[in-house]
């Protein structure tokens, strides 16, 4: 079976708009969707109003690339289930509800779509500064309390237009976790920064 890239799911959402008649959305990533958001944004620059990225590693600083090589490696391999393990207990907070709920997700995903998945991540990064680049409208950046994926003082200076945001109490899945606190933050930032 053959996985699509970033550009190509950037473009489905795009084709989705359309054939929706779906206008000026504020498109919504979290984790690899975030790098789809600005992939679409940069493509298709008529089309979102706005975008929003969860926990997502759109401009992967050093430290945090090199981890996601090691589970790219774990992944090629046939312990691959461990990787996905150690991805889990590295993504998610020991106080996070949702960790179960987590992993049997995971678990349940092949091994291809998994080596795919991060494979899509490895190839749109070698784009990214560019993609990041062409993107003028607003843009929300929500982190969660676990840790960055993306090097964010490179984001702002590429991207002056984008605000910030941290959750309190949950890893990398906040939309599960803290969803009062996500939504909280996409509301005010509609508010602010985007004219009805």
């Amino acid at each position: 079976m053959k996985y699509g890239t970033i550009a190509q799911y950037a473009d489905d959402v795009a084709y989705l708009c359309r054939q929706l008649k779906i206008t000026s959305p504020i498109i919504i990533g979290h984790s690899m969707g975030g790098m789809v958001a600005v992939e679409l944004a940069a493509k298709h620059p008529m089309l979102p109003a706005a975008i929003v990225l969860i926990s997502s590693g759109v401009l992967f600083p050093k430290a945090a690339l090199e981890d996601e090589e090691k589970v790219l490696r774990g992944l090629r391999s046939v312990t691959y289930r461990t990787a996905i393990q150690a991805l889990i207990d590295q993504i998610c907070l020991p106080s996070d509800r949702f960790k179960s709920h987590v992993e049997k997700t995971f678990f349940a995903i092949p091994q291809e779509q998994w080596v795919a998945h991060f494979e899509a991540m490895f190839a749109w990064d070698k784009v990214a500064r560019e993609r990041v680049s062409a993107c003028k409208l607003p843009i929300l950046y929500i982190e969660d309390s676990g840790g960055c994926f993306s090097d964010l003082p490179l984001f702002s200076s590429l991207c002056p237009q984008l605000v910030i945001a941290k959750t309190v109490g949950s890893g990398h899945f906040p939309t599960l976790e803290v969803p009062e606190q996500v939504n909280s933050m996409i509301e005010d930032f509609i508010k602010a920064y985007l004219k009805n």
